[in-house]
């Protein structure tokens, strides 16, 4: 996020794991900035079930439906501690007029959420449940993940009810194949992080599971 745009943030608020900052449906009247904690995304489909579509990290940001006044089609909760910091609307429609190149900068974040938020779902739609949690992990890691000389560990504290509903799975389904994945070295815990040793050996073992479902 450019820096003509960070000034315009407001004081950091805090908010308590479980509370809403947006809610589905709600119309944002800012953007938000995180800058400690983790902020989780999911949306409400009609069956009832619930499907995470996001996990936030410090320097992320969400409601940019508010740019277009349209209701949020998710809501942002957060997942443990949280603080964030409000991008006023109207200050940001002025330096967006102002500038093209951020307005641009802000069009791609957009149309990169939607791209992220309708996978997501047809994830949670399609395939088995061992290629959608591969293909979830392989994900966090790309966006989440640090590197070391023992893999990539993500970052974010991310539980296995966080990861069933990110791929439509309960958590006893998401236990056991993740026991299966820690059975072939593919994954492992340390503390309440996941770390993966070889983030192209997971990805391949889920186009394995595609193929072999297909």
């Amino acid at each position: 996020m450019e820096a003509r745009i960070v000034d315009l943030a407001s004081p950091a608020r805090r908010f308590a794991h479980g509370q809403a900052l947006v809610r589905q449906g709600q119309v944002p009247d800012c953007l938000f900035l995180v800058r400690a904690g983790v902020v989780r995304l999911a949306a409400a489909l009609p069956s009832g079930h619930e499907v995470v579509v996001g996990m936030l990290g410090s320097g992320d940001v969400f409601g940019e439906c508010a740019l277009l006044g349209d209701p949020s089609p998710v809501e942002a909760r957060a997942a443990g501690p949280v603080q964030v910091e409000a991008l006023p609307l109207t200050a940001l429609q002025a330096v967006l007029e102002r500038n093209p190149g951020t307005a641009t900068e802000l069009l791609r974040l957009l149309a990169s959420r939607l791209h992220r938020t309708t996978g997501a779902l047809e994830e949670a739609l399609a395939q088995d449940v061992p290629t959608r949690l591969c293909r979830t992990l392989c994900e966090l890691a790309g966006r989440h993940g640090v590197r070391d000389g023992r893999g990539v560990r993500l970052a974010l504290p991310i539980t296995q009810e966080d990861l069933g509903r990110m791929i439509g799975a309960s958590r006893e389904t998401v236990n056991r194949t993740l026991a299966t994945l820690m059975a072939r070295n593919l994954i492992r815990t340390e503390g309440r992080r996941y770390v993966i040793p070889d983030v192209d050996a997971l990805a391949r073992a889920s186009d394995r599971e595609a193929t072999k479902n297909a």
